[in-house]
């Protein structure tokens, strides 16, 4: 039995990567809405002057992924744009691991390669990282990473072996449960302040 026989309809992942400008999000949804669908889930940021997005709908009626990319291209109007569309697959939508998620915070000076090194040790251990940011100013960078850590790791293991790695960066690093972080600083007020610093 198809997803369509038991009223589930056509869902489809979309990313799209273009030249930041006015109103990308604004064309973008309204081909998707035009077109029937349904936006139940997305990821948008801009970076150095570049708008990406990745996000998931739902279509009660017909609708091809032809017709989704030749909506979607002619509403971003950019020949340089990049656009994946892929049938949305059920199995992904299953926790990559079972776990609890922590917020990793890291503060230094501008240093190439540390996080080559901090995810190394991450993906070694079998810590998912499911966001990453990265903010300068000036010389100084901070990092806010959102991973999952499995159940079955001890956390201690994964804090001090962060620590270790990022001491040798001249970092200085902290790793609370994202309830503890939530609590005590607000992603949503965090976030304004590094705003202020470049991107990248």
């Amino acid at each position: 039995m198809n997803e369509e026989s038991k009223g589930e309809g056509h869902r489809y992942v979309l990313s799209v990567l273009v030249r930041d400008k006015v109103g990308i999000l604004r064309g973008v949804s309204a081909a998707v809405t035009d077109l029937g669908g349904d936006i139940d889930g997305i990821s948008q940021t801009v970076l150095e002057g570049y708008f990406t997005v990745i996000l998931t709908a739902t279509f009660m009626g017909p609708c091809s992924e032809d017709a989704l990319r030749a909506a979607v291209r002619d509403a971003l109007d950019d020949e340089q744009a990049a656009l994946a569309i892929r049938p949305f697959d059920r199995a992904a939508a299953r926790a990559t691991v079972d776990g609890s998620r922590y917020i990793v915070t890291m503060n230094g000076k501008r240093s190439p390669g540390i996080l080559k090194a901090v995810t190394e040790l991450l993906a070694r251990q079998g810590v998912n990282v499911e966001g990453w940011s990265v903010y300068t100013a000036g010389d100084h960078v901070t990092h806010l990473g959102e991973v999952t850590v499995p159940d079955l790791l001890d956390v201690k293991q994964v804090q001090d072996g962060l620590r270790g790695v990022v001491t040798g960066f001249g970092f200085t690093c902290a790793m609370q449960h994202e309830n503890i972080f939530l609590v005590t600083n607000r992603v949503g007020a965090v976030r304004p302040l590094l705003r202020g610093a470049r991107h990248v």
